[in-house]
């Protein structure tokens, strides 16, 4: 897992024809083929998209390298990945990357967080769905090298297509790419390979610029094709994910050069996409985020096409066509904030979880939300008719429990829980689910009152109520024992009683000791064997007592013992610390958030 040791690269196949340099296009063998993004195109011909996806292309490769075909087309630097540290962020591989485009949406929306996921989310469906829905009779193909999209995370809404295609070589996909442009298709997404499978094989290098050279010549029969036909073309194209620094054999982390992707274009857009800014609110990564975004091809793609984004939608991307709306939406500085890029003065009108909140003038280029407000909270702005969301996550984990060597079980502050697969490393898939009596027997109504536990072994846990009661589990029946909660005093917890409502979180340790962590930035230990707090505490969580904690004394959520090494702490506003058992101390390097990229589904909605 990302940032947690025990890290990874993601190897599988990714593409989408996307390639962006910074603020030029290739060097140009042949004039660009430029016209204006009219809405609805030209008088008399029928708009029509092609989408070319070319799996794993590193843009700083493409451009040291003759590439003709990508020459006749605008190529502009943008970026994946969604925002490090953030809700949205996500691994630069090729499932989240593949998804985003179809969907216009981060992975903590469409949760493909890896190459190996199930179905995506149906609440975000891919634009196969949105244009099939809007346009009945449109003729829609998707057609991929590699075929996971459509065999796995779409596989009902691919239902719907016209055409769809899976595991056909690059020469066999732009050959049935001819054919579908010269029967005038609506829509063709079209999916290469060989740059991906050649930097796996053998990284940067001869075999690498071989195939760039082989994709370029393919673009070029499609643009070829494109050029024949009466009917108005966009033709996008892009990658799903660059390729890790100096070698480019492998990719899935938050690098510069992982997170850097292209979008390519016959047609002049808006300057969403023509226009990079540096004056953004977030300048990690020499300011990738100035660049466009992943997300905004799915929304370029149905408005092109005819299919306005809707507000209930909550796109992440804005359409690089017609109107824009409010550029470089990114999360700010507090945990309900966000900024924006504006250079002139708009209207700009922010809803909350689809409900309208305030207007603003686009100059304030920033919003604080001061409400109390706690769990998925999702804001959408409008400017221009034009809406662009950002979901940000107010969701911090309230208990832990390590239940097994391969799980775990989370608690979370909006009475939801996660099944942790630590094998895997993973959410289980179908979590985050409600805690109730269903799933929790005994312990569901008390779902909003759990702030600490810990398992006393393999067959009994105990949870810690806010309110100073406790409930017993048996682990090996499922439930909660009878007569339970009951209260936390000097005869159910010797020497815990006075700190029943205190408990914040509980870290069961080695041998017979727990240790219970309080509000006010102090702790106890207890000796299970003794049944009692040991004496002389509680005592302050300080670098002392916890070398690595003691900055964050009081901002301790939950604890929970990951193996005889390791423990994990969780603070407020997503964070989290990675603790040494063996050396007693903090690692390194944390604080770090708690995101897709760390903790892979634990804050999904």
């Amino acid at each position: 897992m990302f940032n947690r040791g025990n890290q990874r690269l993601s190897r599988l196949l990714t593409a989408v024809i996307c390639i962006s340099t910074g603020s030029a296009a290739l060097a140009a063998s042949k004039p660009p083929v430029v016209t204006d993004p009219q809405l609805p195109p030209a008088s008399g011909s029928a708009p029509r998209v092609l989408l070319l996806g070319i799996d794993g292309v590193q843009l700083e490769e493409l451009q040291q390298i003759s590439t003709p075909n990508f020459n006749r087309l605008q190529v502009r630097k943008a970026y994946t990945g969604g925002v490090d540290g953030e809700a949205s962020q996500q691994k630069t591989s090729s499932g989240p990357g593949w998804s985003t485009i179809l969907t216009g949406v981060w992975a903590n929306k469409h949760q493909i967080t890896a190459n190996d996921s199930d179905l995506a989310n149906p609440e975000f469906p891919s634009l196969f769905k949105r244009l099939r829905d809007a346009r009945p009779q449109a003729k829609i193909a998707s057609v991929m090298n590699w075929g996971t999209p459509n065999t796995t995370y779409f596989r009902n809404e691919v239902s719907g297509n016209d055409i769809t295609l899976n595991g056909l070589s690059d020469s066999a996909v732009t050959s049935k790419g001819i054919e579908l442009i010269a029967q005038d298709f609506d829509l063709v997404f079209l999916h290469l390979d060989e740059p991906d499978h050649a930097g796996h094989s053998s990284c940067f290098g001869p075999a690498y610029d071989t195939a760039l050279r082989g994709v370029d010549a393919q673009l070029g029969q499609l643009l070829d094709a494109v050029e024949q036909s009466s009917s108005d073309w966009l033709v996008l194209v892009t990658t799903d994910h660059g390729r890790e620094p100096v070698l480019g054999c492998n990719h899935g982390s938050q690098t510069r050069q992982e997170k850097t992707i292209f979008i390519a274009s016959n047609k002049t857009l808006n300057s969403e996409f023509s226009q990079y800014t540096s004056d953004i609110s977030n300048g990690d990564f020499s300011a990738i985020y100035g660049n466009p975004a992943q997300t905004s091809i799915a929304p370029t793609v149905l408005r092109y096409l005819g299919v306005e984004p809707q507000i209930s939608w909550q796109l992440d991307g804005l359409p690089l066509v017609a109107a824009e709306g409010v550029r470089k939406l990114l999360p700010g500085g507090g945990s309900n904030d966000f900024s924006w890029y504006a250079d002139s003065s708009a209207e700009v009108e922010i809803f909350r979880n689809g409900t309208a909140l305030t207007q603003v003038d686009a100059l304030q280029r920033g919003f604080a939300d001061n409400a109390d407000v706690r769990g998925i909270v999702d804001y959408t702005l409008v400017q221009n008719n034009t809406p662009v969301s950002l979901r940000l996550n107010k969701v911090d984990i309230d208990a832990a429990v390590d239940w097994s060597l391969s799980r775990a079980y989370f608690f979370r502050d909006d009475s939801r829980y996660v099944r942790y697969n630590k094998t895997a490393d993973q959410s289980d898939s179908g979590y985050p689910a409600d805690t109730n009596n269903s799933s929790w027997p005994g312990l569901g109504d008390y779902a909003g009152l759990i702030t600490a536990a810990f398992s006393k072994d393999s067959s009994r846990s105990y949870y810690f109520l806010s309110d100073g009661r406790y409930i017993r589990y048996n682990n090996s029946s499922d439930q909660a024992d009878a007569g339970y909660p009951k209260n936390i005093d000097d005869n159910s917890w010797p020497g815990l009683g006075a700190h029943a409502t205190q408990i914040t979180a509980a870290l069961r340790w080695t041998g017979d000791k727990v240790y219970f962590f309080l509000k006010n930035g102090t702790y106890l230990r207890y000796d299970l064997g003794d049944d009692r707090v040991d004496s002389g505490y509680p005592k302050n969580i300080d670098d002392n007592n916890w070398p690595g904690l003691g900055a964050y004394a009081q901002d301790i959520t939950a604890a929970v013992k990951w193996s005889d090494s390791r423990a994990y702490f969780f603070l407020s506003n997503q964070r989290y610390i990675r603790y040494s058992i063996s050396s007693d101390s903090a690692d390194s390097g944390y604080p770090a958030k708690v995101n897709g990229g760390t903790w892979p589904g634990l804050m999904n909605p």
